[in-house]
């Protein structure tokens, strides 16, 4: 597949000082209309705000096609989206799947198994391409539909002191780390942890 140099009448994907300037354009209309979502600590763009990035160089989603992959008691699509210049020249190609089995889609109906596969194929396509763009712009380059399961897992500490100064600089420690983490701070896990250690 021929790649092109993504250009709209303002900016063009092969010059660093245009990204430059379109990721200060792209952070200010991310945050007025709050296309972003925190996650863990880091703020990734929902696909609308990906979107608006590829529109301000002139590209856009295009569908081509989705396949059924359902079988038994799964719904489970498939979509493949490319991304196109205003020409029509294809400049990145995205695969997405969704899946009723997926923790929060348990209760979807099919046409929102269906809908999110192609948003995922979306964020996908657009990530392909311009994702060193939206890092540019201070945000993470997975788009945020990708980003469902980031932060799922427990967050294990292991301590192993044997003082209790030792035992305050760990706990401190475990603060900043959940605190990083994006997480609120367990006050009262850490009061006990601290009245079983004394």
């Amino acid at each position: 597949m021929e790649k092109s140099i993504i250009k709209s009448n303002k900016f063009e994907l092969g010059r660093v000082g245009d990204m430059e300037k379109m990721a200060v354009l792209l952070k200010a209309h991310i945050i007025k209309h709050n296309l972003y979502t925190p996650i863990v600590g880091k703020n990734y763009v929902n696909v609308d705000g990906w979107a608006y990035a590829g529109g301000l160089l002139g590209a856009f989603p295009r569908i081509k096609s989705v396949q059924n992959l359902s079988t038994g008691t799964e719904i489970k699509w498939q979509a493949e989206v490319e991304i196109i210049d205003k020409s029509g020249k294809v400049v990145s190609t995205g695969f997405a799947v969704c899946s009723n089995k997926e923790g929060k889609k348990k209760s979807f109906d099919e046409y929102a198994i269906l809908s999110m596969a192609q948003t995922r194929a979306i964020g996908k396509a657009y990530r392909n391409v311009i994702g060193w763009v939206i890092k540019l712009a201070g945000y993470e380059a997975t788009p945020k539909e990708e980003a469902v399961n980031i932060g799922s897992d427990k967050i294990e500490v292991k301590i192993e002191v044997s003082s209790e100064k030792g035992i305050q600089e760990e706990l401190g420690q475990i603060q900043t780390l959940l605190e990083e983490q994006g997480f609120k701070t367990p006050t009262k896990q850490l009061q006990a942890i601290k009245a079983y250690c004394k």
